[in-house]
């Protein structure tokens, strides 16, 4: 698969998962989760190295979900009860709450790569929301920014804490769907970082000067 074809892959599914962490899903965004093609696209994401326990995993807590007769509501429910009570009564989705850093030093980071990248933070929400590193992501990738600066940025501001992010998650609720969404999107991005480190070791080797093999060889 060409270069070009996987990252607009990439910036796809970091977009994806974006909007799936923003708010609570309405039964439109719910009708479209079932339909045929979501269900197809989400079955390809195995297709990525390492990700395809994770992906089975949220398939069945995607299923579980759509089978409920009060989807929307109960879902809403698992979201407020899950992102939107003060710690520790739910988990913070917000960067600048977990030990690498402080909130005001978070955003004031992010409001800086935001605007260097022609976005601004949806409906007033903070920009260290893991919905809002995840849209920032998704644009430099889709703008094919350096792979240095991909890399810095899934290294230093979002890898740095969304592992401990997804086990309070996983803690919570093992089987719930925005558990399983969070587990898979943190793997998803652990394999991308690695994908990004062979991209750019590739790129160190290439620049590298020939080795002159005769430079000091004794003559025979």
């Amino acid at each position: 698969m060409q270069h070009k074809q996987i990252h607009q892959q990439r910036a796809a599914v970091y977009q994806w998962f974006s909007q799936l962490l923003f708010r609570e899903l309405d039964e439109k965004q719910l009708a479209s989760l079932e339909n045929g093609d979501s269900q197809a696209w989400i079955a390809s994401l195995a297709a990525v190295p390492g990700v395809s326990a994770e992906v089975k995993r949220f398939e069945r807590s995607l299923g579980r979900v759509l089978r409920r007769d009060s989807r929307q509501l109960e879902l809403a429910a698992d979201f407020a009860s899950l992102f939107l009570l003060a710690p520790p009564a739910s988990v913070s989705p917000y960067a600048g709450h977990y030990p690498h850093t402080t909130a005001a030093e978070e955003r004031r980071q992010m409001n800086v790569l935001l605007i260097e990248q022609g976005l601004a933070a949806r409906e007033n929400e903070p920009s260290d929301h893991i919905a809002v590193q995840l849209a920032l992501m998704a644009r430099m990738v889709a703008k094919e920014e350096r792979l240095s600066a991909q890399y810095y940025f899934l290294h230093h501001h979002i890898l740095c804490w969304a592992p401990l992010f997804r086990d309070a998650c996983l803690v919570r609720d093992n089987e719930g769907f925005y558990p399983q969404a969070v587990n898979l999107i943190v793997r998803f991005m652990q394999e991308d970082e690695q994908y990004l480190e062979s991209l750019l070791m590739d790129d160190f080797l290439f620049q590298q000067p020939a080795l002159n093999m005769t430079k000091g060889q004794p003559a025979l």
